[in-house]
């Protein structure tokens, strides 16, 4: 079975289309030429748009002609294009029947050595948070990837873990925490970074905790102070007053207060005055000032 081409032979494709390319290309360089030099105003707008109108139609008839010249040269290409498509199709069928039947006997094999993989895991004794999926590789289900192979690359994984966790456990602090999030992802890096990020965090709670400590103590010291100075100002006070009162006591128990609170007898006395009425009226009006009695002689 072999394709052969009987129409048109090697020597009788299109190699080249043939025109009056240079002709045509120096008379319209020419022309170009002169268009370029003009210059439109308002005046004569309308022979600019005549211009343009020209120029549109002539590249329209060169770009019609190219198009006409693709399609010539195209049609017998396309059809038998088409044809040599139609004969692939047939070959097509076959191959994918044999392909379905190729890829059923490969996912069967795979599947079998899934199963010798998971015994295999199963055997080696791996720490009871290592699952098969988190070391699982892909590329052990090739044919071409041995179980020896595997068995090699499983055991240096287990040791690599084993490594890896003693590393985790000499951490200062937060050993814990980043060894449970190992065992969850076998990235020893990201453990030791969780680690850091603990202890980082701690170090700005304990300076935080100090810090707002020492203000509480601050406060509770200036509260103790104003609570003390505001005693000692009552005491003061207190003791000010008492003295006071102890003085305004001692002065009324004085001799001269005893002899202020006495009562003088009362007494009469009849006497005739001689002044003037402005004097006379003065001396009225200074017993009546200090609460002496006095009335008409008879």
């Amino acid at each position: 079975m072999e394709l052969r081409i009987m129409s048109p032979q090697e020597d009788g494709f299109v190699k080249e289309i043939q025109w009056n390319n240079e002709e045509l290309k120096q008379e319209i360089t020419a022309t170009m030429q002169e268009y370029k030099s003009l210059a439109f105003t308002e005046d004569n707008i309308k022979d600019a748009k005549a211009d343009r109108a020209k120029l549109n139609k002539l590249r329209t008839a060169f770009e019609n002609e190219r198009k006409q010249i693709k399609k010539q040269c195209m049609e017998p290409y396309t059809k038998f294009e088409k044809q040599v498509k139609e004969i692939v199709a047939l070959i097509d069928e076959p191959i994918a029947l044999i392909d379905s039947q190729i890829k059923e006997v490969d996912d069967q094999k795979k599947a079998q050595k899934q199963k010798d993989i998971e015994e295999l895991f199963g055997s080696l004794g791996f720490q009871n948070f290592v699952t098969l999926d988190k070391i699982f590789d892909p590329k052990w289900l090739n044919a071409s990837v041995a179980m020896s192979k595997i068995e090699e690359q499983m055991k240096s994984q287990m040791f690599q873990i084993g490594h890896e966790l003693e590393t985790i456990r000499k951490l200062p602090e937060f050993a814990f925490e980043a060894k449970e999030l190992y065992k969850k992802t076998l990235d020893m890096n990201q453990a030791i970074q969780e680690g850091q990020r603990l202890a980082e965090i701690q170090k700005r709670k304990l300076a935080y905790e100090t810090e707002q400590k020492a203000k509480e103590e601050e406060l509770k010291r200036q509260t103790e102070l104003r609570q003390k100075e505001t005693a000692t100002q009552k005491a003061q006070e207190k003791s000010k007053s008492v003295t006071e009162s102890k003085k305004e006591d001692n002065s009324e128990n004085s001799p001269e207060s005893q002899q202020d609170q006495k009562t003088d007898p009362i007494m009469s006395i009849d006497f005739r005055a001689w002044g003037t009425r402005e004097q006379l009226m003065g001396i009225r009006q200074y017993m009546l000032d200090n609460n002496i009695k006095f009335g008409k002689v008879e």
